[in-house]
C-alpha cells in the first residue's frame, strides 16, 4: 500500500515553527507556521479521501522543489511530519522509520512538494 500526496507550499523552516515566550514561559508554534498548516493540511485531508491512512511504523519520501540554491531540505521535514500526523495520514511522526527526501526539478507546476508514503513492514517483506 503507497500514499502519494502533494503540498502547494513548502512549509516554513524548521528554525521559524517555534518561538520561545519568555512572558509565558513556554514555546508556541508562529502564525506563519500555523497558517501553513491550515492552508494545507485542508489540501492533504481532501487528497486523503482517497487514499490511505497509516497506523504503525512507515516510510517517507519527500521530493521538494528548491526556490533557492541556498535552501536547506531538512529544515522542512518537521513541518511536514506533523502535518502528516494532524491530518491522519499517519498515526504518529515517531513512527517514522525513516525518510529519504530530495529536491526535484521534475515536480509538476504548482506543487512544492510530492510525499510518498509506504508501510515500514511492506518495504521489509520485499527485501
Amino acid at each position: 500500500m503507497k500514499t502519494r500526496l502533494t503540498l502547494d507550499h513548502l512549509p516554513p523552516s524548521v528554525n521559524a515553527i517555534w518561538r520561545f515566550s519568555k512572558k509565558a514561559g513556554k514555546m508556541y508554534r508562529t502564525e506563519a507556521y500555523n497558517t501553513w498548516a491550515n492552508g494545507e493540511g485542508w489540501n492533504v485531508k481532501a487528497q486523503l479521501q482517497r487514499q490511505h491512512k497509516f497506523t504503525g511504523p512507515v516510510y517517507v519520501t519527500l521530493a521538494m522543489r528548491r526556490r533557492r540554491s541556498n535552501m536547506d531540505g531538512d529544515n522542512f521535514q518537521k513541518g511536514i511530519f506533523d502535518l502528516l500526523q494532524s491530518v491522519g495520514a499517519i498515526e504518529n511522526d515517531k513512527f517514522i522509520m525513516g525518510c529519504n527526501w530530495y529536491w526535484s526539478a521534475n515536480l509538476p507546476d504548482g506543487v512544492a512538494a510530492e510525499i510518498t508514503i509506504v508501510q515500514a513492514d511492506a518495504l521489509e517483506d520485499a527485501a
